[in-house]
């Protein structure tokens, strides 16, 4: 399985890193565990990122990181 962190997911979909940190920081999403400090998101969740960030307003209802969604979920 791979892994992702907030950063590198941030720059998959085209958000600011602070915006992903935040939906783990309200518990808008489930507090992924850690390693070496930093968050690790499994790439499985690179789609319920986008999805929680739609919600917030923070990611276009269309956006060039559709396909990547569609992988995360696939993937």
């Amino acid at each position: 399985m791979d892994f992702l962190t907030t950063k590198q997911v941030a720059e998959l979909l085209g958000v600011e890193p602070w915006r992903v940190r935040r939906l783990y920081e309200t518990a808008a999403l489930p507090e992924p565990g850690r390693f070496g400090g930093k968050r690790a998101l499994p790439r499985s969740a690179v789609a319920d990122v986008a999805i929680a960030l739609r919600r917030r307003g923070w990611l276009p209802a269309v956006s060039p990181a559709s396909t990547l969604q569609e992988a995360g979920r696939d993937g």
